[in-house]
């Protein structure tokens, strides 16, 4: 069994490791193809959002607005906000992070987040699937197999991936490149299958996650050879300048709204997730606590007072960003009517750590907008909001998650 496993491993060389078996010891972009593109656009507060400042207290579409409402009321008849949802089982506090956007109970392996089940129906379109960025901090992509989707928090280098034109030597080295990991993964695929009748069920169901991991990559490759010769569009907006400090957590939150939108209206990537996360100090005029800390608030007036004009700043950007998107005309429509954008938490309350009745602003796409829908709590899973989401996408399914259904209230018409 050695002997068959470091022959396998010899044969993949370094592109691929084995996971451990115990038994073996250009704005002409895609859109002009579609009609009506949709895109989406996840966000999460980590730390959660204090809650009297963004749930109204009356339910329907009268609401006074909260105070950070009041920074997006000029959206009012494209949002909806939305309380009494959360994840049924998904619990721990900080912990649930992960599972914000799969709705996978805690005490099961975490798999497929939203965002990226729907890149695998619709990512062939655009050139890259998705797009996981952090102003902070992303946990919240997860593939079939349960594996983290890495973000990336520098603007510059994802500016350079959507929009750095490549020259010719650069194409063929990545056409090399393509041809020679497709090999790889040929014989990595031969080999692993021929080792599958001495291993373990445990062991088999390892080699399963890692085919799927493979089939990920090889699926990849045959994408870049597609957009490979195909021009990067041009756009008019410098090269971000990524923050030094980690605290300039603004500037870092602008920076990926600009790419979000770029990479929207350029139709690079119609699926976008990120997170508005700092754990230490922030530069945010009139705030000397950590965010963190700030977030376990206890109900301290000075606390509290900090607190919201950290998540303030957020829904600052968020307006500025609904701006540019409703701006932006793609066709007889604006991009804020073909994005649906989903603002939320894993704690519906930071201060006690509690996962119950999280805070949701659905904003954009083709809802029933201008009201507060109110649910009781803990009475509907948050996955009923995916499966809407995904109808709205033209996809048929009827779960996700935990769902039972999808969610009403939010029909047009």
């Amino acid at each position: 069994m050695i002997e068959n496993r470091r022959k396998f491993l010899k044969a993949t060389g370094s592109a691929l490791a084995l996971p451990w078996l115990d038994s073996l010891d250009g704005f002409a972009h895609a859109a002009d193809a579609h009609p009506s593109p949709q895109r989406l656009l996840m966000i999460c507060l980590p730390l959660g959002i204090f809650r009297s400042a963004i749930i109204p207290v009356e339910s329907g579409p009268n609401y006074e607005p909260t105070e950070y409402l009041s920074l997006i009321d000029d959206f009012r008849d494209s949002f909806t906000v939305i309380s009494g949802l959360d994840h049924p089982g998904v619990n721990g506090g900080h912990s649930a992070e992960p599972r914000v956007f799969t709705g996978i109970p805690s005490n099961k392996k975490n798999i497929r987040s939203v965002d990226q089940y729907l890149a695998s129906h619709i990512g062939q379109d655009t050139r890259f699937d998705s797009l996981v960025l952090s102003a902070g901090r992303n946990e919240f992509s997860w593939n079939d197999s349960g594996t983290l989707i890495p973000s990336e928090s520098k603007m510059a280098r994802v500016y350079a991936k959507l929009f750095g034109q490549d020259d010719k030597a650069s194409t063929d080295k990545v056409l090399r490149e393509i041809g020679q990991d497709k090999s790889i993964m040929d014989l990595v695929q031969r080999q692993a299958t021929a080792l599958r009748p001495s291993l373990s069920p445990i062991d088999q169901e390892k080699l399963e996650e890692y085919f799927e991991s493979v089939r990920e990559t090889e699926s990849r490759l045959v994408k870049s050879g597609r957009w490979v010769h195909t021009p990067k569009p041009e756009v008019d907006l410098p090269l971000p300048q990524d923050p030094v400090d980690s605290a300039e957590i603004i500037t870092q939150l602008r920076n990926v709204c600009d790419i979000t939108h770029l990479a929207f209206q350029t139709d690079s990537t119609r699926i976008v997730t990120f997170g508005y996360f700092q754990q230490n100090r922030v530069n945010v005029s009139g705030v000397s606590n950590a965010y963190h800390a700030l977030s376990h608030h206890g109900k301290d007036p000075n606390n509290v007072a900090q607190l919201k004009l950290i998540e303030g700043e957020f829904f600052k950007e968020l307006s500025r960003l609904l701006t540019k998107l409703k701006n932006t005309k793609e066709g007889d429509v604006t991009l804020l009517d073909r994005t649906t954008i989903v603002v939320t938490s894993n704690l519906g309350n930071g201060s006690n750590h509690s996962n119950k009745d999280l805070p949701v602003l659905l904003l954009g796409g083709n809802f029933n907008h201008g009201q507060h829908l109110r649910l009781d709590p803990s009475s509907t899973p948050l996955s009923n909001l995916f499966v809407t989401i995904l109808n709205q996408f033209g996809l048929a399914d009827k779960s996700f998650g935990t769902s039972t259904g999808s969610l009403n209230g939010l029909e047009v018409g």
